[in-house]
């Protein structure tokens, strides 16, 4: 690929268009099967409009988790050990029984990252490449001018523009 076809790519042709999305009452329980069952770690969360209102990811949840962890005065059942694919490093978590059964019942808005990067599918991919390394995140999502969800670009997505995919 040319520097100058490059110049010419827009987030519109970058992106990824089939993207699972969850509503802002979802549970906790929900955003964790529908990351796992995708092998995803975020997911944007929508309005009833379709409008990106917010990321859940892995990073969320454990911060979640642990923060509720050290909270409870409860045994812990057991450590995990997980890929973190942000900061590229193995982490460990302890988690409770008790904490375990609070998954259903805590809403995903509750957990996520509200106000999440998004661009406009006409943004150079250069200037996406740009904000998402200077804020040092792992998605953006492209929204049209009333903030309905269009599509994300990932960090993998810019590893595939590179292949020449």
């Amino acid at each position: 690929m040319t520097s100058l076809q490059t110049a010419a790519t827009t987030a519109a042709d970058v992106m990824n268009r089939d993207v699972v999305t969850l509503d802002a009452r979802a549970s906790l329980h929900d955003a964790m099967q529908i990351m796992t069952e995708h092998h995803v770690s975020g997911v944007p969360v929508v309005d009833q409009q379709n409008q990106c209102i917010g990321v859940i990811s892995t990073s969320d949840v454990v911060s979640f988790i642990e923060a509720d962890l050290e909270a409870l005065e409860s045994e812990i059942v057991r450590t995990e050990n997980w890929f973190n694919p942000e900061t590229q490093k193995w982490e460990e978590s302890v988690f409770s029984s008790e904490l375990l059964g609070e998954y259903d019942s805590v809403p995903v808005s509750d957990v996520m990252t509200s106000n999440p990067l998004t661009v406009l599918p006409t943004q150079p991919i250069a200037n996406v490449a740009r904000l998402m390394t200077s804020r040092g995140i792992h998605r953006v999502f492209v929204v049209d001018e009333e903030k309905r969800l269009q599509g994300v670009i990932s960090a993998f997505d810019f590893v595939q523009l590179v292949a020449g995919h």
